[in-house]
């Protein structure tokens, strides 16, 4: 049965004569439709048949196409999106190895890197950003800061670092130094092979006890509804010690599920807001469904209004410090957008976040075909109307991430500018290897790129989740 055609809400006779009507336009050359093979036909059909009612911008779809004629789907697909805008919808024909990922289940090395390009010439190394806890990476000993510039022996250049680094089960990663100016030789050569397992997205969490301050520090990666557990127990930890303060590291989190969000900012939100369910995030949909949730659900709705929940643990803050980066993305910006109207947000990173100010679901019918598309449907606002937050979120204070210190350290250079700015006391020098890298940042990798949908997903930083056809709620399981 297809998520489609699960939903209650589609029995409304307006969806259903439009669904009609966008079924027969697809069928109204059978010459044309014969040609094709039934399950591209098929897929065709359910590519059309969701975007014409789910899509955000389905006003923007071009009309000049015929899903009878389009003997690729994903080439479909990708002509009906509204690209000036849309960064992040995507395609698979892989639903179930979608539906893993979307819950943090990868098949992975554990091992995110930084990917630079060497000076004055077309060589690329990587640096080792963090390693997810009992991955292959892990227990080959690969640490924060690591930096490698061979794979299988061949050394990394501009021409085939994606074909070496990417699309891989296993490899073997030469690791080396920079030293005046050259790359040299470590003889240190790790074999890695990937496995499948859930990354634990709370890498880091610890208190931190600096000239009479209790910092809480805590670093999230993923927003996965599995660890709100997790991280209610992070925070109640954080409670127990009386930190002053709260650190919130999603320098590399590229988003998540809404829902998580939400939970993760009720813990921090001034306990009012939280006991009042003050609105968290407003969410604008196309024109059809935001007349049907009016219609059907009312403004309060929970597809249109999204409030903070009352939560066992609650920090009770006035002000939070986030480190960000230009991976720094979609529900990570949900979180700062939606404080915003409630605390002091201080904002310490390189580079303005992404700018992902939308939410996606996922749609299937699994009766029929194993294609699924993950379209954006719905952007936010703030309980002040803020949104379209194209540009991202800029730092209020620029630090760079020093790779060659652990996360947590205090001499770290972002971690020690919110230090700076709890306690009026500058941070010891940074501390810098002599062999750090001055080459140019391209963007950030990761052990995700196993086939071509992780490599899309990765690169549009579309974290997302399978719709539960269950949830009474589109936002319960929508993604950021």
């Amino acid at each position: 049965m297809s998520t489609f055609k699960n939903r209650r809400w589609i029995r409304s006779p307006l969806l259903l004569i439009i669904i009609f009507l966008s079924i027969f336009s697809c069928n109204n050359n059978d010459d044309d439709a014969l040609r094709l093979p039934e399950e591209i036909r098929t897929v065709n059909e359910f590519i059309w048949e969701k975007m014409n009612t789910f899509y955000l911008w389905k006003d923007y779809m071009p009309t000049n196409v015929d899903p009878d004629k389009e003997t690729d789907p994903k080439a479909f697909f990708e002509k009906l999106l509204y690209r000036p805008e849309d960064r992040w919808s995507f395609i698979t024909d892989d639903y179930q190895a979608l539906t893993d990922m979307l819950k943090g289940i990868e098949v992975t090395f554990g091992h995110h890197f930084q990917l630079f390009r060497v000076p004055d010439s077309d060589g690329i190394v990587g640096i080792v950003q963090y390693v997810t806890k009992n991955s292959p990476a892990d227990q080959a000993g690969i640490q924060r800061g690591d930096l490698f510039y061979k794979v299988d022996g061949t050394i990394l250049n501009t021409d085939n670092y994606r074909e070496l680094l990417f699309n891989r089960q296993s490899y073997v990663l030469s690791f080396g130094s920079y030293v005046d100016g050259e790359i040299v030789d470590a003889g240190r050569d790790v074999s890695l092979t990937a496995v499948k397992m859930q990354e634990n997205p709370i890498i880091k969490k610890t208190v931190l006890d600096v000239e009479g301050k209790k910092i809480g520090y805590l670093v999230y990666t993923q927003f996965l509804p599995d660890y709100t557990d997790s991280l209610r127990a992070a925070l109640g930890t954080f409670r127990q010690s009386g930190i002053s303060d709260l650190v919130l590291d999603l320098r590399y989190n590229p988003g998540g599920v809404i829902t998580n969000a939400r939970d993760l900012s009720s813990m921090i939100v001034p306990q009012p807001v939280m006991a009042g369910q003050k609105v968290f995030a407003k969410f604008i949909w196309n024109d059809l469904l935001t007349d049907y949730f009016l219609e059907k659900e009312g403004e309060n709705s929970e597809n249109l209004v999204l409030t903070f929940n009352v939560s066992e643990v609650n920090l009770d803050l006035q002000k939070i410090y986030v480190l960000v980066s230009s991976a720094t993305a979609s529900a990570s910006e949900l979180v700062i957008n939606g404080l915003k109207p409630y605390m002091d947000v201080i904002l310490v990173g390189p580079d303005h976040t992404n700018g992902k100010y939308t939410g996606s679901i996922t749609l299937s019918d699994q009766e029929k075909h194993n294609w699924a598309i993950q379209p954006i449907v719905l952007k936010s606002a703030n309980a002040n109307g803020i949104t379209d937050y194209r540009n991202g979120f800029m730092p209020d204070y620029i630090a760079k991430d020093n790779l060659y210190l652990p996360l947590g350290d205090p001499d770290e250079d972002m971690l020690a500018k919110v230090i700076e700015l709890i306690t009026g006391t500058v941070a010891r020098k940074s501390v810098q290897k002599e062999t750090a890298f001055p080459g140019i940042p391209l963007f950030s990798g990761s052990n995700r790129p196993i086939n071509e949908m992780q490599r899309m997903w990765w690169n549009h930083t579309i974290p997302v989740r399978y719709m539960n056809k269950r949830s009474k709620s589109y936002i319960e399981n929508s993604s950021y």
